[in-house]
């Protein structure tokens, strides 16, 4: 993309900001809202691959509903001649990688802000189930203010169907990956967990805990080397603060924090006075790893506990599998060292017979005693999650895994379903995962204000929305552009439920100027008199001429024999004249103050 191009009709690049495993980022330039904004398009290599074209697409519809004041805003998004692009707010500050390498070492308590923010985001993309899968400091931007901003929601979640195939995908995400992931496992949030405990360690060392030549390397790190202590690299980070991450990045997934909301609360109280004394946190499966490879010395003669133990416990096994071919084997070499007499036959079959009868009970015993005792999943389905984890106290099972998912006919709270199903026999004490319902699904509405009706209402309708509209002039918004809109722009919604009313301009408003009608030649000598004094005066002068002289003129038409009453009817010089330019000028001026 080129410096100028025009994207969707109304973005404008400036510049480049960067290139990611799917997309391209550049500063660009919303010309309808006067701002800039940051614009990322799809990769040309990748935009001609339907699936992942459509991941692409449905993950920045999922990321529209993220709205947090940690996570960046996401504006708008669509397709310009074959290129999917993605809008998200502009911001200025530098990632969270370059923020630490020019300010390194960073306070504990700023580090402590940071990550809080930080997880706050996380926790909130999890409660839309939206699992991040890249989380690294190159995807925290910090703003001028201190504000962590975390970015590429949806498109790193996309990002995971095509593995570790192209090296430069995985070398720049590689140190902060999940042991889980690197084998290949499906992602879930304690993956992102463990990318959060790496990113707090790099924070308070200013490096990496795992480095090697390549990415394989790094990533077997991972698995198998155990986490380095970052007190190691500074005495006077507390420990309680190395708890945190020594607890964030266990290999067992299970140990890790069971929230991104958990982490960030036992972060906010490790720097408090009361905690100074933790001790270090422990893997409570590190005995059970490592208890198989301990090798055991042992005095001559002698066996240990442990040996002795599993010397009766096979001997007991062997017992059981083995009775019959023992039993058999004796007897038969009792009969080759000395015969029995014939009476003794029976005596011999009666025995043999009990032998089996006893070896039968023991392994049937046995059996019972290894066999764990069961229960039987009840149904719990529609009921309150509380409801349903009482049901499973009651059958000698306990609640496991919670999942949330959007439903349409069951309401907020309720389970869904359980794994496994009702009426499943399970062990006695399992975990029986548990779906709830999240009620339906609501999204964040959006500013469509100075946009076009048109496209919106296109869009909305293709959604599921019930839009309406109704008009009105204005003298800003160009006509057909919506003005306001009747449902508030954060506003969360269920879009086939939701009707929305759009105010479209119908640009600015003409005013016809009507035409000036006759007025009396009283108004028009009131004008006159408002507005010029000395016209209105020799106006008068003459209405008293005309007069006098119409009355001398009737006078002389009935005695034309008095010429000088005629002549007396003359005006005198000293009267002001006003000639018939000027009454042409007065009568100018009265129109013009007529149409003013």
């Amino acid at each position: 993309m080129q410096p100028d191009q025009v994207i969707g009709g109304r973005y404008k690049i400036i510049g480049p900001l960067g290139e990611g495993g799917m997309a391209n980022v550049y500063r660009a330039y919303d010309m309808i809202l006067d701002r800039e904004v940051a614009l990322k398009i799809m990769r040309l290599d990748m935009r001609d691959d339907p699936i992942a074209k459509k991941r692409f697409e449905n993950e920045i519809r999922a990321s529209t509903e993220l709205v947090h004041p940690n996570i960046t805003q996401v504006y708008d998004y669509g397709d310009d001649d074959g290129n999917q692009y993605l809008v998200t707010e502009y911001i200025s500050g530098p990632d969270l990688k370059r923020y630490e390498t020019d300010n390194f070492p960073l306070p504990l308590t700023k580090v402590v802000d940071i990550m809080g923010q930080v997880l706050s985001g996380v926790q909130e993309a999890h409660n839309h189930g939206i699992i991040h899968r890249d989380l690294k400091p190159q995807n925290v931007l910090m703003t001028v203010d201190g504000t962590a901003k975390i970015t590429d929601f949806g498109i790193a979640r996309a990002q995971s169907s095509f593995g570790m195939t192209q090296t430069n995908m995985a070398i720049g995400s590689v140190h902060y990956m999940a042991p889980e992931q690197v084998r290949g496992e499906p992602a879930t949030p304690q993956s992102d967990i463990y990318s959060l405990g790496i990113m707090l360690y790099e924070l308070l060392a200013g490096k990496v805990p795992f480095d090697g030549e390549t990415s394989v390397a790094v990533a077997i790190k991972h698995t198998t080397d155990p986490m380095p202590l970052v007190r190691e690299s500074d005495p006077r980070i507390p420990q309680a603060v190395e708890n945190v991450i020594l607890k964030a990045t266990a290999k067992n997934p299970l140990e890790r924090y069971d929230s991104a909301n958990a982490m960030r609360m036992d972060l906010a109280t490790a720097l408090s006075p009361d905690r100074v004394n933790d001790a270090r946190w422990i893997s409570p499966s590190a005995n059970d790893e490592t208890e198989p490879t301990k090798v055991m010395t042992t005095i001559k003669g002698q066996t240990t506990a442990n040996e002795a133990k599993l010397s009766e416990k096979t001997a007991t096994v062997m017992a059981v599998n083995r009775d019959n071919d023992e039993a058999t084997a004796t007897t038969a070499g009792q009969a080759d060292q000395q015969p029995k007499p014939f009476y003794k036959k029976k005596r011999v079959w009666l025995v043999g017979i009990l032998a089996v009868l006893a070896a039968f009970i023991i392994g049937l015993t046995i059996y019972g005693m290894q066999t764990p005792k069961q229960a039987t999943v009840p149904e719990v389905q529609d009921m309150s999650l509380q409801s349903a984890k009482d049901e499973l106290a009651a059958a000698n099972l306990k609640p496991g895994t919670i999942t949330y998912k959007y439903s349409e006919t069951t309401k907020s709270g309720d389970v869904l379903a359980s794994q496994p199903k009702a009426g499943a026999h399970v062990a006695r004490d399992a975990k029986i995962k548990l779906t709830v319902s999240k009620g339906p699904h609501k999204i964040r509405f959006g500013d469509y204000r100075n946009e076009a009706y048109e496209t919106v209402a296109d869009r909305l309708k293709a959604k599921g929305y019930t839009v309406t509209n109704s008009h009105e002039h204005s003298d800003s918004v160009p006509v057909g552009y919506i003005i306001k809109q009747s449902i508030k722009p954060d506003k969360k919604v269920i879009p086939n439920k939701t009707t929305v009313n759009f105010v479209v301009s119908m640009g600015p408003e003409k005013i016809d100027l009507p035409q000036a009608s006759q007025k009396s030649v009283e108004d028009s000598e009131a004008v006159s008199r408002a507005t010029n004094p000395s016209v209105a005066s020799s106006k008068s002068e003459r209405r008293e001429e005309s007069s006098t002289s119409e009355t001398s003129q009737s006078t002389s038409s009935t005695d034309s024999e008095k010429p000088d009453t005629y002549s007396n009817s003359e005006v005198s010089p000293s009267t002001p004249q006003v000639s018939s330019s000027s009454s042409t000028t007065v009568s100018g001026q009265m129109i013009k103050e007529r149409k003013r």
